[in-house]
């Protein structure tokens, strides 16, 4: 007999709150608060506009004015390069990213 769609709800959020509880034994209680982060004592200083290190490829290129499509297809043709593909394929490819 199948269930219905309410008893699988109710089903599934007791699961939910069972494994809650089970997470929150293992780990000791609450969670510990997350600290707000203190403001500068210089905030009127403005940043350079390059990007930080460690940060997304999205934000290197921008830097660099190059599209996350553009630099995609680049890699590829390097990539492609590498392995000794054709010339016309490697030439049509570099011709997509003028």
């Amino acid at each position: 007999m199948p269930e219905s769609f309410e008893d699988m709800r109710r089903d599934a959020v007791r699961r939910v709150m069972e494994m809650q509880a089970r997470a929150e034994g293992l780990t000791g209680g609450g969670q510990a608060p997350i600290p707000e982060p203190e403001p500068s004592a210089s905030s009127g200083v403005t940043h350079s506009s390059a990007p930080a290190p460690g940060g997304s490829l999205a934000d290197l290129l921008s830097g660099l004015n190059i599209d996350e499509e553009k630099a995609l297809i680049a890699l590829l043709i390097y990539i492609l390069w590498k392995n000794g593909a054709d010339k016309k394929l490697l030439f049509g490819l570099g011709y997509l990213i003028l």
